[in-house]
């Protein structure tokens, strides 16, 4: 979970420092929490610049610097092995050695033992730039030390690795985190995003499983499996840095709320399908996060209008509960990023034993998109908030059309708007939350996935304790929390559980906590529509009340402490 950048300057040295950290800047929405380089001068001398923090940070320490190398890596890390310091900072540096890596190595406690050398970090990724010196050392060149060292890694990895003894080659892998490759006149560039790369290249080629990319004397070539060379395809980088600006608004996340009309009349408009899932006994939804909430919405539609039976599950737990697969089921993994590490590692598991799988991703190309069996883009555009918005409600309207569920867009966007145009209330309803210090998101039947959705997103961006919960289930232990210090927010539409829903709220109420509603007849927020598009319009009510909430907390929203966009470890 973090951004990777490297460049080889194949024609001329070149200072690439302020390009590689621009370049990183476009990947900070991914979530880090240290950032650094590692460059060859002219001298052939390696150095190290690294900080914690903000990438402003990094800026600073190498605004009086002179640049000019032959090669560059690039690195915003998200702690897992070691705490945030500078040493545990990436790129990681081995005498002439420095790498960067995103994923984890499982076994790198073991591959210590090989190496009789002092480590300088905490992290699992240092293993690597040790393995290479050491493979140097007993007379291998830098590059068949590399492919030596990448042969005995075990978990995921996508890795650059530069050698001031060898100052045009530039050298990466890639097994389970996305490396991309791309390259002009002058340059040769690898990174984990293809939006890092936005500026830089029109074209890139998306590496496949245990691809190795050797880059040297201006050209570069890919190697399958670290051996045999192999082409790959090149596509347009189709990125733009129009996508990835705020525009008129404060932050990302606001302005992807904003989107969310546009998301579903867009998921609605270029929705293909190439799966007949009448063919099917049963669907079986895989996903994490906010992806595997919008499943779980589907599932009460799908089965109460289509009658088709739904499961929904947690990636995490799918993939190791060694699940019972059925051939008349479709296994549909939903994923905004197309990279989720739980959700690829489920559907390879499914497509190991030859099972039908279709994805549900926003981003063309990713490692999801490319290795299931059907594909069905949601087209909500570039996403970069960290708390998923327009790409939730893009994902319901292809999960539902997907199933055969026709969607009154026109109705579904004006109900939006009008939660859109009530930020008067939203903020007041914010203004409310943010006094207490525990929360409870309440609903029943399609209401219940929206206030987990609502729950999470609280906790996402303003850090409070906030729990999701059915309405007709908190008699059953979270009343106990209930008291003038908690606020429950109650999720109620206009359905045939509203009634219900409001006893459930009274219960609250005589055990003297306070309340908040978004829904029907509410004092709050008010969504009195048909019950499709109120479904839409209490989504992106609870987006925006989280989003006021942490504004008036004074938070980032956009890059939320400890979280990253594409969660590519386990």
């Amino acid at each position: 979970m973090c951004g990777i950048v490297a460049i080889l300057n194949t024609t001329r040295y070149e200072d690439s420092v302020k390009q590689t950290i621009s370049a990183l800047e476009r990947m900070e929405y991914r979530g880090y929490d240290s950032s650094g380089i590692a460059f060859i001068d002219k001298e052939h001398t390696l150095h190290r610049i690294c900080s914690v923090g903000k990438i402003n940070n990094l800026y600073t320490k190498c605004s009086s610097i002179d640049g000019t190398c032959s090669a560059i890596v690039g690195h915003t890390r998200w702690a897992t092995h070691g705490i945030v310091t500078v040493e545990n900072a990436h790129p990681q540096v081995t005498g002439n050695i420095a790498i960067v890596h995103n994923g984890i190595i499982e076994n790198y406690n073991e591959l210590k033992n090989i190496v009789n050398e002092p480590f300088t970090s905490n992290t699992d990724s240092e293993i690597i730039s040790q393995l290479i010196f050491h493979y140097m050392k007993t007379g291998m060149t830098f590059k068949n030390a590399f492919l030596k060292t990448i042969t005995m890694l075990e978990g995921s990895y996508a890795v650059a690795a530069i050698c001031s003894d060898c100052p045009t080659t530039m050298l990466g892998a890639k097994k389970g985190s996305p490396l991309v490759v791309g390259s002009d006149q002058n340059h040769i560039y690898m990174a984990s995003d293809a939006v890092a790369l936005s500026q830089m290249t029109p074209n890139i080629t998306y590496l496949e499983e245990n691809d190795v990319i050797v880059a040297e004397q201006g050209s570069f070539q890919i190697l399958e499996n670290g051996t045999q060379q192999i082409h790959r395809n090149s596509v347009p980088n189709t990125i733009s840095t129009e996508n990835i600006d705020k525009g008129e608004y404060e932050d990302f996340m606001i302005k992807e709320i904003n989107e969310e009309p546009a998301a579903v009349s867009n998921a609605y408009n270029k929705f293909k399908c190439s799966v007949n899932i009448e063919k099917y006994s049963t669907i079986h939804m895989i996903a994490c996060g906010s992806s595997h909430y919008v499943c779980i919405l589907a599932k009460y539609i799908i089965e109460k209008q289509k009658k088709i039976r739904i499961i929904t599950e947690i990636a995490s737990e799918f993939r190791y509960r060694c699940p019972v697969l059925n051939k008349d089921t479709l296994y549909v993994f939903v994923s905004q990023s197309g990279e989720t590490s739980d959700t690829l590692g489920a559907m390879r598991l499914v497509l190991s034993q030859n099972m039908d799988t279709l994805a549900i991703v926003n981003v063309q190309e990713s490692s999801i998109a490319r290795e299931a069996k059907h594909c069905i883009y949601t087209n909500a555009g570039v996403e970069i908030g960290v708390a998923s918005t327009k790409t939730f409600v893009s994902q319901l309207v292809t999960l539902l059309l997907t199933a055969g569920i026709d969607i009154p867009v026109m109705e579904v966007c004006k109900s939006i708007n009008k939660v859109l145009n009530n930020t008067k209330n939203i903020f007041s309803t914010a203004q409310t939350l943010i006094k207490h210090k525990t929360l409870l998101f309440i609903g029943r039947g399609v209401c219940y996935p929206i206030a987990m959705e609502g729950a999470l997103k609280i906790k996402e961006i303003t850090y409070t304790p906030t729990e999701g919960y059915p309405s007709g289930e908190i008699k059953h232990g979270p009343i106990a929390i209930v008291d003038n210090t908690v606020c429950s927010v109650v999720i109620a539409i206009n359905d045939d559980l509203y009634e219900k829903t409001m006893s459930n709220m009274e219960e609250i109420k005589a055990r003297g906590g306070n309340i908040v509603t978004i829904g029907y007849k509410s004092n709050n927020i008010c969504i009195d529509d048909e019950e499709m598009p109120s479904i839409f319009a209490s989504i992106t009510a609870v987006h925006m009340l989280a989003y006021y909430a942490a504004k008036l907390k004074n938070l980032d929203v956009d890059k939320p402490r400890n979280l990253a966009k594409s969660v590519t470890v386990e």
